[in-house]
């Protein structure tokens, strides 16, 4: 970044280096040599073709609305400790914060789990209300300006000075200042504008979370602003639990919008749900969070050799009933023929046989989201917001199913999880990665080994136990999956053919 070596503003404040720029202005990080402490500073620039008295009035307005920023005391603000001028224009000086931004969580590790999610959106609105009880509005709610520190504390930064406010910047072809993506749509008409808009950007920047951008992100302002008008979000990818509170805060009309009480509440009941498991054929919510450890996949079922055919089967058993009409074998197993008991000796000369009904190894399962896979027979099933998963009844194999929509390269999929299993799985040995075709598409594939540890993010793992997985990223649309199969290294062999049966299966859209 650029250095500004020992250039003083207000006489008092040093600018030590540069941290980032935006359109609004840039950020330093500076000293206050006469606290002796280290500060932000941020330098407010304006965006070109501005009047003289549209610049002047802008320039008053943030001095003034960052004064009454620095008033507000909330562990979800940043603190403004001064606003000074030099050259004609205010510098805001600041809390200094070494967090990463919403924004670049999101794109480093991925969606944040629901529960997160509603707790970073409950502690921005508690934020938001603060301020606007006070006059204060935010105007710029987006990603980029929420703070996430380790302990989970969100801190939204920039109030009341992020973005110009005014009709010409929003009006004006070619003025619309900053990414209009999360902007209310009354800010668009350049309609009057109070905290219903703080509260649609909240709404935007939740929706963000968990899929990586804007609700109407088009990829140029103007189709973007367009969408702001006469699009209604698409909510297939976000979990639905999160759906009132989205579609209350995305409401076109301010005056029909969610207020920050309610807002509260929905998003309250979020972050105290529990998870809840179901049967064996329909995965539950679960718990989940970023930086999983370990998503894996794994099987067993009976070999059965009957005129020729080879297929894997599992017989009925009082707790799985009968299968549903969507249970079919993969397309590569053929039909087996009826198996007939051993006749059963009774007091009739003629003996009585009986059949026994032939479960298939696997069942299609369709997720809400697009995607279908056949998931083997009887294991139980979990679901969370971006990630389904199915375990053997003995703990003996998995199989998981991650969708990923902050990063769809394929190859960077691969690398950010093979970084996450080293860092948390023992003995990690390479066995070979591959590039593959899945469904037509390219695909990376990569096959290792680990030993479970006493700790970790995989509850069905036994510690000590050496497993052996198979992970698939696969980019399809907008979206990439990492799907895994883990089994125990003494399994792995005889399950083999099950894998590559339930991993080639997978399909979105079908």
């Amino acid at each position: 970044m650029v250095s500004d070596g020992n250039r003083l503003i207000a006489g008092r404040y040093q600018l030590l280096r540069e941290l980032g720029r935006g359109g609004m202005g840039v950020v330093w990080e500076g000293g206050d040599t006469l606290l002796n402490r280290q500060v932000a500073i941020k330098e407010v620039l304006l965006p070109d073709g501005l009047s003289p008295g549209d610049q002047e009035r802008q320039l008053m307005r943030t001095a003034r609305e960052a004064r009454m920023a620095a008033k507000l005391n909330h562990p979800s603000v940043v603190a403004v400790y001064d606003v000074v001028e030099e050259g004609g224009r205010p510098w805001i000086v600041m809390e200094l914060l070494r967090h990463p931004s919403l924004e670049e969580v999101v794109l480093t590790t991925g969606a944040l789990p629901v529960r997160q999610a509603a707790d970073v959106g409950r502690q921005v609105l508690s934020a938001l209300k603060a301020a606007h009880e006070t006059g204060i509005l935010h105007r710029d709610v987006k990603p980029s300006n929420i703070l996430l520190a380790d302990d989970g504390r969100a801190v939204l930064t920039d109030f009341g000075i992020a973005t110009a406010e005014g009709d010409a910047s929003l009006t004006q072809t070619g003025m619309v200042t900053g990414s209009p993506s999360f902007l209310a749509p009354e800010r668009v008409r350049a309609a009057e504008a109070g905290p219903p808009s703080d509260l649609w950007s909240l709404g935007a920047t939740l929706y963000a979370c968990m899929v990586g951008r804007s609700p109407f992100e088009r990829g140029d302002p103007m189709s973007t602003l367009n969408a702001l008008l006469t699009e209604e979000p698409d909510y297939r990818r976000i979990p639905p639990a999160m759906h009132p509170v989205l579609r209350g805060l995305l409401r076109k009309e301010p005056e029909d919008r969610l207020d920050a009480e309610e807002t509260d509440r929905l998003l309250a009941a979020i972050v105290a749900s529990k998870p809840a498991h179901t049967d064996l054929d329909v995965p539950a919510k679960k718990r989940g969070g970023r930086g999983r450890a370990l998503l894996a996949a794994g099987a067993a079922a009976v070999l059965m050799v009957a005129g020729g055919t080879v297929a894997y089967f599992r017989l009925s058993s009082p707790a799985e009933g009968t299968p549903r009409s969507t249970a079919q074998p993969a397309a590569a197993i053929s039909p087996l023929p009826s198996m007939t008991a051993t006749p059963t000796m009774t007091p009739t000369p003629t003996p009585t046989p009986t059949v026994s009904k032939i479960v298939p190894a696997v069942r299609v399962w369709k997720s809400r989201d697009g995607w279908s896979i056949m998931r083997p027979t009887g294991w139980r099933g979990a679901l969370n917001e971006a990630y389904t998963e199915w375990t053997r009844r003995d703990r003996g194999a998995h199989l998981g199913v991650e969708a990923r929509y902050a990063n769809t390269d394929p190859s960077q999929v691969m690398r950010d999880a093979e970084e996450t299993v080293r860092q948390n799985a023992a003995n990690v040995v390479n066995r070979g990665r591959r590039t593959v075709v899945h469904q037509g598409a390219k695909a990376v594939e990569w096959e290792f080994s680990w030993t479970a540890g006493a700790t970790g993010d995989t509850p069905w793992t036994t510690p000590g136990t050496r497993y052996r997985e198979v992970r698939r990223a696969v980019a399809i649309g907008d979206t990439a999956y990492l799907l895994s199969w883990t089994a125990t290294e003494a399994q792995w062999l005889r399950n083999k053919g099950l894998m590559r049966q339930v991993i080639s299966s997978f399909t979105v859209g079908a």
